[in-house]
């Protein structure tokens, strides 16, 4: 493992371990998720809570490549397609050592990250490449805090996972600022509240008018999460949505 894959092993494994501060909200019943046509749907926190577990999802963006993801020495997510988005699954609150392997635990990590998962919590992990070596994998880990949204406002969050010293923005045409701006790679700009609406959304290089990529007829609607993943290469960049409801839960 290079000196530079260590560095960012480290910073991202750090990061990751400060934004899983926040418990899981009492308030948050099932998630009702969709991406790639597919539809899942993951229990309540409280009930997922009391099972002293955590709900985790993989996407993987490493272009033309299936990863497998490891909890421990368990195999967690096994295959999942580039572009995929899976649900949500229960794992223990004390697997907090994630990694990607081309075969059993025994095999060289081409990729880690630690996180320490709340009891009831959601987590996304982002398969992507990494900056360094094409054979190589970086993982990140987001925490969801999923709880439910506004109902007149749209919560939106972005994701570069395209390896490069670039900047990008994302914007929605027709409105005069970006929804994002300077994400760098393996940056995941936070949750941000903005008015819903709809239309083309578009990435683009930091303050340029080049399009990298676009998403037409996307629908941003109140009381709704979305994040939005730029994957692929530079020459062939793409965008990946993920859109997720969160009911309350009444069951107190």
């Amino acid at each position: 493992m290079s000196e530079t894959r260590g560095l960012w092993m480290a910073v991202l494994a750090g990061a990751g371990i400060l934004s899983a501060g926040c418990k899981a909200s009492d308030e948050t019943g099932a998630v009702t998720s969709r991406s790639g046509g597919s539809t899942s749907e993951a229990p309540a926190a409280d009930a997922v809570e009391e099972r002293d577990m955590a709900l985790v999802r993989v996407v993987n963006a490493v272009p033309g490549a299936e990863v497998t993801i490891w909890a421990g020495d368990s195999s967690a997510f096994q295959g999942v397609a580039y572009k995929k988005a899976t649900e949500y699954r229960e794992i223990p609150d004390d697997r907090f050592n994630f990694s990607i392997r081309a075969a059993g635990p025994e095999s060289e990590a081409l990729a880690e990250n630690r996180e320490n998962l709340d009891d009831g919590g959601h987590y996304t992990l982002v398969a992507l490449p990494s900056a360094d070596d094409p054979a190589d994998r970086t993982l990140r880990v987001l925490n969801d805090h999923h709880e439910p949204a506004d109902s007149a406002k749209a919560r939106i969050r972005f994701v570069n996972t395209i390896p490069g010293d670039d900047n990008v923005e994302l914007s929605m045409r027709g409105r005069d600022d970006p929804l994002f701006d300077r994400v760098n790679f393996a940056t995941e700009a936070g949750w941000k509240e903005i008015e819903p609406g709809s239309g083309t959304l578009v990435v683009r290089p930091d303050g340029k008018n080049t399009t990298l990529a676009s998403l037409p007829n996307a629908s941003l609607e109140g009381g709704k999460s979305y994040t939005f993943v730029l994957a692929g290469t530079a020459s062939n960049p793409e965008l990946i949505r993920i859109v997720d409801e969160v009911a309350r839960d009444t069951t107190d």
